[in-house]
């Protein structure tokens, strides 16, 4: 990476003048991002960043972004390795990046080839020219120089140079994916989560040499060819990243990476897109909302059959084998297709080779690798598993104990975090952890004041008696802040029965396995009031059918920043379950509304949904709530709600006792009932869905006392909508 920065100018300089740039058609978007990756015989270029040593604010997940990318460009579409160029951390200087961009893609892009860009990293914003007012977003490299008020000049790269720059690649299949954000907010954390934005108490203005670059691009400019751009966030909003236990990565390149491990060659772009801006939006309570930049609604386009070269002809994957030990007995797994949850739960899951069909028992783990044993009755029978084979679950296996994690906010004072700590070891499957620990809710004062979502807002007072649970995303729990005057053994105390639904739900969220079920299986939800349409549509991407996502009636849903659909307060909606397989199936539903309750489907009497006591036979459907009914009502405060449907082959006995003297009747809506015992009712779920699985197991030749779920025995469908 020899090349010296004017040669560089004067490669872009000819290269722009041979193409004739202009400002005509800045984006042409729809499936354009998987459309870079198809093409059988064209090359396949990636020059992926991410930067976590920054002097000043250090990152945590970046480096690990360029490790999900890398694997998946490399294991899922087909990427040669020496095609994709790494540059983390120290390597990640503004002049390596500028050489790797044009010795690696410059030189080398054809015309039909595929290029792909990637940054993780902070961004900022820069001052261009003698009015401050006309800012520009900058990509901050790691030798990164701060403003002064001396000395304003920073080592920043433009955002708008860059994109040029991909622009006049000679090929329509170039995409940057930008997992970074702008603005300052005043803090390196939100929450739970670290942002990434530079901070900034000096506004900088860009080098010469960028200005130059830059300036040389725009006098050279007549034709500009199409490229993608996908954005962490909307431009004033702020991207983030997260720690799970092991490892960090950012919440947009984890959600698109793994959504995209999923694909099929049926699925739409808008559809992985929309999923993976869904997940983001769901952890932040909508204030991270990840974007395609266009000008115009986002086509249905189905990837093309060819797609990575073939890649996909196979079922979607949760990982790839990376290494093979002990003479093929033992091999490394990178399982960044798995969802986050589940990953940090299982234990001694089992895995399926794609190709050589060997059974891999999970043994361990470290952030998002894994090491397995081959089974060994499958060792020499149908081949022996190979470095770069696909991996899909086979067995999910997870502890009976898993329990909540509580985060203590670090604004609390040290004996209010020995208080919360004593006090919560005494809540069963309850534990604190510091605040800046892995954690699934956070305990804190409660602010005195409700701050509307705009960075410049300073911090509101805290009421110093007044305490209750948030969000990862740093959004107030409803129904969980107090009245003011407690101590912080009482507000624990208080606090129990919502300590008690939150695991319940993670316990119930962690049976969704849209990715891996086989069983054939559909979901529609649909609103009645006040107009009646479809609003989404779920089933196993795996269950030998390709996914299609049902016509929408209204337009807006199809927008890109439509990711989580909406559906007014005090609507009526309704949920089609269908059973496409060829044995009977029962059904369990139920709801996590923005009031911070969990909801069931009644079961039984005459607004009965039915499916857990009655099976629904197949190639029939079910109505809940019932058909000729007037539907769920929607209830609760504005915020994000959620629907898990758990279909299974065995009835749900074990949740049916449960549920017998733990529902309590919804004033207006009797199809509905809020559980009073919903941690007991989310461990029976589990028990019948392990009860259901056994035979499974043991046709395996699986031992294990933990739960242990077969894929082909159950379906949880998860649907994710906003109450406006």
């Amino acid at each position: 990476m020899g090349l010296l920065r004017r040669e560089f100018l004067q490669q872009a300089g000819g290269m722009l003048a041979s193409l004739g740039i202009s400002e005509a058609g800045w984006l042409r978007l729809g499936d354009r991002y998987l459309e870079a990756l198809a093409g059988p015989t064209a090359r396949k270029l990636a020059l992926l960043v991410g930067i976590d040593r920054y002097p000043d604010s250090p990152l945590r997940g970046c480096v690990t972004d360029v490790e999900l990318q890398r694997e998946l460009l490399a294991c899922r579409f087909g990427f040669v390795p020496s095609d994709i160029v790494t540059l983390t951390d120290s390597e990640a200087t503004r002049e390596n990046i500028e050489t790797a961009f044009a010795n690696h893609l410059v030189q080398q892009a054809k015309p039909g080839d595929a290029v792909v860009f990637h940054f993780s990293g902070s961004g900022s914003r820069v001052s261009l020219g003698q009015v401050p007012e006309v800012m520009q977003n900058s990509l901050v490299p790691v030798d990164d120089v701060s403003p002064s008020d001396s000395n304003r000049t920073v080592n920043d790269i433009l955002e708008e140079t860059l994109l040029l720059l991909l622009r006049s690649l000679p090929t329509q299949n170039a995409v940057a994916i930008l997992d970074t954000s702008y603005t300052y907010p005043g803090a390196d954390k939100n929450g739970s989560f670290r942002i990434r934005s530079r901070p900034r108490h000096t506004v900088g203005q860009p080098g010469r040499e960028e200005l130059a670059l830059l300036s040389l691009i725009r006098s050279r400019a007549n034709n500009l060819l199409p490229a993608t751009v996908l954005t962490a966030a909307a431009p004033a909003q702020l991207a983030a990243e997260r720690e799970w236990n092991g490892f960090a990565a950012g919440l947009f390149t984890y959600a698109m990476t793994q959504t995209l491990w999923l694909a099929t060659p049926a699925t739409s772009f808008s559809v992985s897109f929309s999923r993976a801006a869904g997940t983001v939006e769901q952890v932040t309570a909508l204030s991270q909302q990840p974007q395609i930049r266009s000008q115009s609604p986002l086509p249905q386009a189905n990837l093309p059959a060819d797609f990575a070269g073939g890649a996909l002809d196979s079922p979607a994957a949760d990982g790839a084998v990376t290494a093979l030990e002990d003479g093929g007995k033992t091999v490394q797994l990178w399982l960044g297709g798995l969802p986050p949850g589940v990953l940090d739960a299982c234990s001694g899951s089992v895995f399926a080779a794609v190709g050589s069909q060997d059974l891999l028992l999970l043994r361990g783990r470290s952030g998002l690798s894994a090491k397995a044993q081959v089974l060994e009755r499958s060792i020499g029978v149908l081949g022996q598993v190979a470095v770069g084979e696909l991996v899909r679950e086979e067995i999910r296996v997870f502890p009976r104990n898993i329990g909540l994690t509580v985060a203590l906010d670090s604004g609390l004072e040290r004996i209010e975090r020995v208080d919360a700590t004593s006090a919560l070891a005494t809540v069963p499957q309850v534990s604190a952890v510091p605040g800046d620990r892995p954690a699934d809710c956070r305990f804190g004062r409660v602010p005195s004041t409700t701050v509307a979502q705009i960075p410049e807002t300073p911090l509101p007072g805290f009421d110093r008696s007044r305490y209750g649970l948030f969000s990862l995303g740093d959004t107030l729990i409803s129904n969980t802040d107090g009245d003011g005057g407690e101590a912080v053994k009482v507000a624990v105390q208080r606090l129990i029965p919502q300590l008690k639904t939150l695991l319940a739900a993670k316990l119930l969220r962690l049976t969704v396995n849209e990715a891996s079920s086989r069983l054939k299986v559909r979901a529609v939800l649909a609103t009645l009031s006040p107009q009646s349409r479809v609003v989404q549509q779920r089933e196993p991407v795996r269950a030998d059918r390709a996914y299609q996502l049902a016509p929408l009636s209204d337009d807006s849903e199809k927008l890109p920043h439509q990711s989580i659909p909406s559906v007014p307060a005090g609507g009526r909606i309704q949920y089609r379950l269908y059973n496409e397989s060829d044995r009977p199936v029962y059904a369990a539903v139920f709801s996590s509304d923005t009031g911070g309750r969990l909801l069931a489907a009644n079961y039984k009497g005459e607004n009965a949904a039915g499916g857990m006591s009655e099976p629904i036979a197949p190639g029939d459907n079910l109505s809940v709530p019932v058909a000729g009914g007037f539907g769920w009502a929607v209830s609760g405060p504005a915020g994000i709600a959620e629907t898990i449907i758990i279909f299974s082959e065995k009835r749900f006995d074990r949740t049916l006792a449960a549920l017998e003297g733990g529902m309590q009747q919804v004033r207006d809506a009797e199809p509905v009932r809020v559980l009073l015992n919903p941690l007991d009712v989310a461990r029976a779920v589990l028990e019948d869905l392990h009860e259901a699985s056994i035979s499974g197991v043991q046709k395996l030749g699986v031992a294990t006392e933990d739960l242990a779920l077969d894929v082909n025995v159950w379906a949880s469908l998860s649907f994710v909508y906003r109450v406006v």
